[in-house]
């Protein structure tokens, strides 16, 4: 049985959807991140700031929050992704590797409080621009998706299937 010893929510506005995405992070009791695991996966994170309409052209529209698409992403590992079940909702439960939940740490740290979004790509998609509440600690994962976007089609590009 998991038992969470911390979870946080994250809003995120969803880039090629209108609709609200949850990201919540827990760890399970008893959890190490100091172990060490090959990727099945990947999400793509990064850390932006927000930009003005019109000035650049990294400069992209989040359901009316423009940010800098970042030039770079750094690549977090994931365990295993699969969509969720029993949750009542459209969502997808996330492994990280030992290696991805420090940088998910990381960089969740950098973007936690300020005017600066989590901004997650999945394959070549763009997937959301997160608000930061408070830092994630962690491997595990829940994102809850919009019912208008397809879980397992996410979940494949998150395992490069």
């Amino acid at each position: 049985m998991t038992r969470r010893t911390r979870g946080v929510s994250l809003l995120a506005s969803a880039l090629l959807a209108p609709a609200l995405l949850l990201l919540s992070g827990c760890a399970p009791a008893g959890a190490s991140t100091g172990e060490s695991s090959s990727p099945s996966g990947v999400i793509e994170m990064a850390v932006s700031e927000f930009c003005t309409a019109g000035t650049d052209a990294q400069c992209v529209s989040v359901n009316g929050e423009d940010v800098e698409l970042p030039a770079t992403f750094e690549r977090v590992g994931v365990e295993a992704a699969a969509v969720a079940q029993g949750v009542g909702q459209n969502a997808i439960d996330v492994t990280l590797t030992a290696e991805g939940a420090a940088l998910l740490h990381t960089l969740t740290e950098q973007a936690a409080g300020g005017t600066a979004r989590l901004v997650l790509k999945v394959g070549d998609e763009v997937v959301a621009a997160v608000v930061v509440m408070e830092v994630l600690e962690g491997k595990q994962l829940q994102i809850a998706l919009s019912p208008d976007d397809d879980a397992q089609k996410i979940v494949d590009l998150i395992q490069g299937v």
